[in-house]
């Protein structure tokens, strides 16, 4: 019986500590606080306190990194279309913000972990994460994520490519040789730059066959 008052008691001040985070006056507790709950996959409850600074402290500086904040949560939690979406929120908000060059390469990296295994599927997502990768390199050039952005572009145009000698090859069984020409021709003309990648050579070399036929 006692052991299940302590127990009552343990749970209700912890009920109350939260409560209390929620309720502080400081945003800054609360966003440390956000950084806790995310090291412990409790996304839902660090969502709600993103969504209290939001609400209470928009002029903050603790605003702009609960904001940052979110587009982790989504990261963390594989889903990479909205973390895309909140971390490209945060760098329109803040294209200064010391933190920016780390959102705009976590924009380009959710953008690839989105793109479909599959290549026969759309690769939308390849091709976001190319264009942010460039947005990263011009606008950061100098942040230590600006060569990690490099080398997600080069994948992702490697994706691409497959994605181009797929349809082109789709064509090729069908009969319609001019398109998959086309096709085979448009791929050498579009990644050239992919010469230097081990894995785009026999594709290029495919390529090259092809075109000419």
């Amino acid at each position: 019986m006692n052991f299940s008052k302590y127990a009552l008691l343990a749970l209700f001040l912890v009920g109350c500590s939260g409560s209390n985070v929620k309720n502080s006056e400081d945003p800054e507790i609360i966003y440390n606080e956000i950084n806790v709950l995310i090291e412990k996959d409790r996304y839902i409850e660090a969502g709600e306190l993103v969504a209290e600074i939001r609400r209470r402290f928009p002029q903050s500086r603790f605003a702009a990194l609960a904001e940052l904040r979110n587009g982790d949560i989504y990261f963390k939690q594989d889903s990479y279309t909205e973390a895309a979406a909140a971390y490209g929120v945060f760098v329109e908000l803040y294209p200064k913000h010391a933190e920016a060059p780390y959102a705009q390469y976590q924009r380009t990296l959710s953008y690839f972990n989105d793109a479909p295994d599959n290549i026969a599927r759309d690769q939308g997502p390849a091709r976001d994460a190319v264009a942010s990768a460039e947005t990263l390199i011009a606008r950061y050039p100098e942040s230590g994520y600006a060569a990690k952005a490099a080398d997600i572009r080069k994948k992702a145009r490697l994706r691409l490519a497959q994605k181009e000698a797929y349809v082109a090859r789709f064509y090729a069984k069908r009969g319609a040789t001019e398109a998959a020409q086309n096709r085979w021709k448009s791929l050498l003309i579009s990644f050239e730059d992919l010469r230097s990648v081990p894995e785009a050579g026999p594709l290029l070399q495919e390529a090259e066959k092809n075109s000419a036929k």
